[in-house]
Order: structure tokens, then sequence, then C-alpha cells
């Protein structure tokens, strides 16, 4: 008996620490370090995230937003337990994401870091971290900077990747993305993805260490290729967990939605932007 019940605490001791390390809050940033310029801890007593810093993400006819269309306010957005929780789910057969986006963008020279997890791996899920350019050209002439990406197809590595009408051509999709991409990660465990942008390159990270980057060229003719916009606006944060599935008849990167993985969730413990 006592045998079973030394057993059984030890096993329970193992268990705590399995779970604590997916939910590792002791390593916080100080939120008054002079290198900062935005932060947000998602501690906040407030069930929603403070609407001056941050807006709901909306439907539009793409990919990663057209099931923002019937999502009722916050309802896939809430504070609870120090994290920000966003939900993708399926409610009385309609499917919904859930996100937000900083309500202004940041200079250049700047490190964007966000510390998060996935509750469990949901197929068709589309979560994201990312940066959009502010008052910029239509896409991708003013750049996109991917944090984090995730799909199915793929499940044991993320994406970082970037966006520019050089990369991409006027119609296409696919950017330039980590050549060396992490092949056996675990979106469920906390991590850090960060990115310096700076008026020479980009720098991506994955917990401190640095995955790749993406130079400036300084091209001649950089006002028509647009090969690193990157200096040239302001770029928000948009935390998201979308869903694939098809759009407009056709079959989206993030591929077919699972229902019985529904719902999962991205739980971010914290953003962070400091200058360089």
């Amino acid at each position: 008996m006592k045998f079973n019940l030394l057993f059984l605490s030890i096993f329970l001791m193992i268990a705590a620490c399995g779970d604590a390390s997916k939910t590792n809050k002791s390593s916080e940033p100080d939120p008054n370090a002079s290198d900062i310029i935005f932060i947000d801890l998602f501690n906040s007593s407030e069930s929603i995230p403070d609407p001056q810093h941050w807006k709901l993400c909306t439907y539009a006819n793409n990919a990663w937003s057209q099931h923002f269309e019937h999502v009722d306010g916050y309802e896939n957005v809430k504070i609870e337990d120090g994290y920000l929780k966003l939900k993708a789910s399926k409610e009385e057969g309609v499917y919904k994401n859930g996100g937000i986006r900083t309500t202004t963008g940041f200079p250049v020279n700047t490190r964007v870091e966000v510390k998060a997890r996935l509750t469990k791996q949901v197929r068709g899920g589309f979560p994201a971290i990312w940066q959009m350019p502010v008052d910029a050209p239509g896409w991708p002439r003013g750049g996109e900077i991917d944090l984090f990406e995730w799909v199915q197809g793929t499940p044991s590595q993320i994406y970082q990747t970037i966006h520019t009408l050089y990369a991409n051509g006027p119609g296409g999709s696919a950017g330039v993305t980590n050549p060396n991409p992490d092949m056996d990660f675990d979106v469920t465990v906390d991590h850090i993805y960060g990115v310096d942008r700076t008026n020479n390159e980009l720098i991506f990270y994955v917990d401190g260490q640095e995955t790749w980057r993406y130079e400036n060229m300084h091209l001649e003719d950089e006002e028509t290729a647009l090969q690193f916009p990157f200096n040239k606006y302001s770029f928000d944060i948009i935390l998201n967990f979308s869903l694939g599935g098809t759009i407009n008849g056709n079959p989206t990167w993030a591929g077919a939605i699972h229902d019985e993985d529904l719902p999962g969730e991205m739980w971010v413990d914290w953003v962070k932007v400091t200058k360089l």
C-alpha cells in the first residue's frame, strides 16, 4: 500500500511538471524595461483585450479571414488565466475564427516577440502570428511578415515566411520561407516567436535562436521591384486561429477541416515590441 501511494505521488508530480512545461508563466518579461515600446502580458482582470491597443479581425473573402463572417464580437476571443485565448470552432453548423490585431503599427528597427502555443493540433486549422504594413499599397506590394504559421500538411514543422512583390509576383501566394525548417516541432508547447526588422534585413527567431534571415538586396530598381518594402511602413501585429477548408470552391493551404478536432485554441502568453 505504501509502495502504491509512493508510486502514485511520483506519477502525479511528473504529470504536474509535464503540464507546467506547456504553461510556464514564470518567464514573463519586465514591463518596465527601458527598451520596450509595447507590451501586453494579458494579465488584465478584463475578459477582452484592451480596445485601445487591439481590435477584432474581420471578414474578407480570403483563406485566413473568411470564417470571421459569422463571429459575434468577442465570442472566440477571451483573456483568461493570464492568457489571450483565440478559438477556432464550429457552432450550429458554422465555422468561426478567433483573431485580433493591434490598432497601430510599429516602426522599423524593432523586435517583435510573441510567446504562444496551441492547445492541440486542429486539422484544417490555420493559426498564425504575423505582421502587415499600415497604409501600404495592395498586397503583396507592402510586404508581409509571418513569425509563425502551422498547417496539417506538415504537422511537425512551422513556417516563418516573408511575402513581397519581388518574391510572389503580382498574383502568386508563395513567398520566401525558412530553408531549413525544424521537422520535429511541437506546437502544443510554449515557444517564443520573434523577428527583428531593420533597414537591411529581417532576422527570425524561435526561443531566442536565429532560424533564418531575409536581406535587403538594395536593388537599383527597388521602387518597382519591391524586394524589401519592410523599411518603408509601420507594421501591425496579427494573432489569429483561423480555419481553412475551401474558398470559392477551391482548397486552401490549411487543408480540409476535421470537425472532430474542434474546437481548438491558440494561447498567447505575451506580446512584446522592443527597440533595437
